[in-house]
């Protein structure tokens, strides 16, 4: 009985943090090869999109993402401490700024972001809605802006060790938890 009873405690803690660490409303169940040409930018769910909160800009933790624009024609992203594993309780921000006239494409070249409760998001500019959210184990398809704006939030969750474990979330079989993208302008 103390085993079930600490079995259903862990998994209501892990639906909390689920809720609360900045799980978007869409993930992509259905992954695109890498080879298969995207619109997913240009795609809206259902007609109900939501934006990216403008307090949301510059507020990362643990030196992770970047609190300016990146204005450089080409460019890596990447998780923080790649190519190990990264960080829990992360949340990451990377704005790429195009010239007017032109586009972002973004390329992912590693991806390995836990299923459960870590997720990137890609947003389209400053105002627009979110376009694409992704986890899994699968590179996903390149994603193009239609704007000369995008914007890449990561957030890893804030529980390490023995409830990932238990909740089957740790990446150990596919190697480190971690991700990578190439950007460049179109």
């Amino acid at each position: 009985m103390l085993v079930f009873t600490l079995f259903l405690t862990i998994i209501s803690v892990q639906i909390i943090v689920f809720m609360i660490a900045s799980f978007p409303l869409y993930v992509l169940t259905n992954r695109i090869s890498p080879t298969k040409k995207s619109d997913l930018l240009l795609d809206r769910i259902d007609g109900v999109i939501p934006t990216l909160p403008i307090t949301t800009f510059c507020n990362v933790t643990n030196d992770c993402g970047e609190c300016r624009a990146l204005t450089d024609e080409s460019g890596l992203i990447e998780s923080q401490h790649f190519p190990n594993e990264y960080s829990a309780n992360l949340s990451c921000l990377f704005t790429i700024k195009a010239p007017i006239g032109k586009n972002v494409q973004l390329t992912f070249t590693e991806f390995n972001v836990n299923q459960c409760c870590d997720f990137i998001t890609v947003f389209d500019g400053l105002a627009n809605p979110l376009r694409v959210g992704l986890n899994g184990y699968e590179i996903p398809a390149a994603l193009t802006s239609p704007s000369n704006q995008l914007i890449v939030k990561f957030t890893s969750n804030n529980i390490d060790g023995p409830i990932n474990a238990l909740m089957n979330t740790s990446s150990t079989d596919l190697g480190p938890a971690r991700w990578q993208a190439t950007y460049t302008f179109v």
